[in-house]
């Protein structure tokens, strides 16, 4: 721990594993932010037993623990959030500048690779490669989470008060509605400006969501509302800063590590899909040429090429 206490950049990488605090490798600290026994009971362990992690005493969100990881914060000029699956692709030379995948068994060397190059990103905020859905973020959001759309049109409403005096007035679920890239997964390096205002915006949000949280699922993949609503509040937030230039933003790829056994199969399923892909682009085209203008416009050299083949067979015979 004294080598973080030392280091100017911490990333607190958010782990569902024990124990606690595990050390990626400096300047990466992972923090365990898993319920014990449901939200709230597990949020008051992590506080009660780590003091370390403050966070206001009125909002149970998990997310919340994990932003603000109270002293490791301590004259930093450099901090992050990534995730124990996930970490950013630092290295300005890496040819592959892709969102990838690596096996988890690498994770630490990997992690401990890419820490090299954090100095380079010392006056910039590191952001995602955006994730290109194909629909709005507000219809994306709802296929694959309906049973959240009151939390969405919650933290929409609270976003929007909360930005008000640093970014005027914004309508965060029509901006969702007409944004089709995604700046997934709650990831980011910084500096401790950028830290402290994205915290201060979103602790608003989190504690509108617990206020809420009775009426929303407690299990499963969507018992996760926290983590899945600030990151399209963080995608409008980073768009708003864009538009205004107030901070200096850099895109990197992300590391996605999973097991072997599933990156073999996943690579199976690229590979599928991208031969019916092939397929499907290639009739498309064939389809397209045929409704064609100019196709229809060679149907009288077509016939007449038919016609033409069937004199000469018949000459033949």
């Amino acid at each position: 721990m004294e080598v973080l206490r030392d280091s100017g950049t911490l990333v607190i990488v958010a782990s569902h594993l024990e124990p606690i605090y595990r050390e990626l490798g400096p300047p990466y600290l992972e923090v365990c932010a898993i319920p014990k026994s449901g939200p709230i009971r597990g949020y008051q362990h992590y506080v009660e037993s780590y003091p370390g992690l403050l966070a206001p005493t009125e909002s149970l969100s998990e997310l919340v623990v994990l932003l603000r990881a109270g002293e490791f914060l301590n004259n930093k000029n450099q901090i992050g959030l990534n995730h124990y699956r996930r970490i950013f692709s630092l290295n300005p030379h890496a040819s592959n500048f892709q969102n990838h995948t690596q096996d988890f068994r690498h994770r630490y060397s990997s992690a401990s690779a890419e820490a090299e190059f954090l100095h380079i990103y010392i006056d910039k905020i590191v952001i995602p490669i955006p994730l290109a859905l194909g629909t709005s973020l507000y219809d994306h959001f709802l296929t694959w989470h309906a049973s959240l759309e009151r939390a969405l049109d919650v933290a929409c409403l609270a976003f929007d008060e909360s930005v008000k005096e640093k970014l005027g007035i914004i309508d965060s679920k029509s901006d969702l509605k007409n944004t089709k890239d995604l700046y997934a997964w709650n990831m980011w390096i910084g500096n401790p400006d950028f830290y402290n205002e994205w915290v201060e915006l979103l602790f608003p949000v989190l504690k509108a969501l617990d206020d809420i949280s009775g009426s929303l699922p407690n299990e499963g993949i969507q018992s996760r509302w926290s983590g899945f609503v600030s990151e399209r509040l963080f995608t409008v937030y980073i768009n708003h800063c864009r538009s205004t230039n107030r901070w200096n933003f850099v895109e990197r790829p992300v590391i996605l590590f999973e097991d072997s056994a599933v990156i073999e199969r996943d690579s199976a399923v690229i590979e599928r899909d991208s031969a019916v892909i092939e397929r499907d682009s290639a009739v498309a085209g064939i389809e397209s040429m045929l409704k064609s203008k100019s196709w229809a416009a060679t149907i009288f050299l077509r016939v007449g090429e038919r016609i033409l083949k069937r004199l000469l067979l018949f000459k033949r015979n």
